[in-house]
């Protein structure tokens, strides 16, 4: 990872009250499940290996298809947090992940996870230590909007490094081009006035909340006019949406 995702990486756990973050890749669906971790802050090398070595991520919450592949969460990168009862009822309750947690002084905020393909996601978890030495609560709502940030920053450059790579362009090319093309001559001709603002603006970095000051729309607005963007581009997130307008 690069030096700008370290350092907003230790700007989120530093202005949130947290005291750690995991950013890592998640395969699901495989015969054999996988991890990739991309970036830890704070995290023991002793952890990071007994979370892939016995398995633990198989039994994480966040990254299990169960809760990922549910239709409010299947494109939403948005904080999920610990105490949801989604991620603490049934087979999570009784599985190993909490444990393992509690057990090495690990108190899980909550995670982002952006799913790249069906079972396939992009996790970045926060946490605090369990020792109580904090006593303010976490700004829940700060945390969400830049974990946003954080995964765009990510994909952004995951997208950049597999580019870099032999043949990285060249797949690229054939593989997205084609299906672009297939789905559509002109994609961006289908856009109305209003999608292809926010669409730019999108290419801008902007975050739904400043282009609905912008536009002045309200972000429940713009989310929408998001949601049907993506679907013309057959598309599901902003990194997507940015490489797609640049192709056109």
């Amino acid at each position: 990872m690069t030096n700008s995702v370290y350092d907003f990486t230790r700007h989120i756990v530093e202005s949130c009250g947290l005291d750690s973050a995991s950013i890592f890749l998640c395969d699901r669906v495989s015969s054999k499940p996988r991890v990739s971790y991309l970036f830890h802050y704070q995290i023991s090398d002793v952890v990071q290996d007994r979370y892939e070595r016995h398995t633990v991520f198989h039994e994480d919450p966040f990254t299990d298809p169960r809760i990922k592949e549910q239709p409010d969460l299947m494109h939403d990168d948005g904080l999920l947090l610990a105490a949801d009862r989604r991620v603490q009822s049934g087979d999570f309750a009784r599985g190993r992940y909490w444990p393992f947690m509690r057990d090495h002084g690990i108190d899980v905020i909550g995670a982002s996870t952006r799913r790249l393909l069906p079972g396939v996601y992009a996790t970045i978890g926060f946490h605090r230590r369990r020792d109580g030495s904090h006593g303010a609560a976490v700004p829940v709502k700060r945390l969400d909007t830049l974990a946003r940030r954080l995964q765009d920053m990510t994909s952004g450059l995951m997208l950049r490094q597999i580019l870099d790579q032999a043949n990285g362009l060249s797949t690229f090319r054939s593989s997205y081009f084609e299906r672009t093309q297939a789905a559509s001559a002109h994609p961006r001709q289908a856009l109305s006035l209003r999608e292809r603002e926010i669409a730019s603006l999108v290419c801008e970095g902007r975050l739904n909340k400043e282009i609905a000051y912008i536009v002045g729309l309200s972000e429940h607005t713009v989310e929408n006019h998001l949601r049907r963007i993506y679907a013309k581009f057959s598309i599901h997130n902003r990194s997507a949406l940015v490489a797609a307008m640049a192709a056109i």
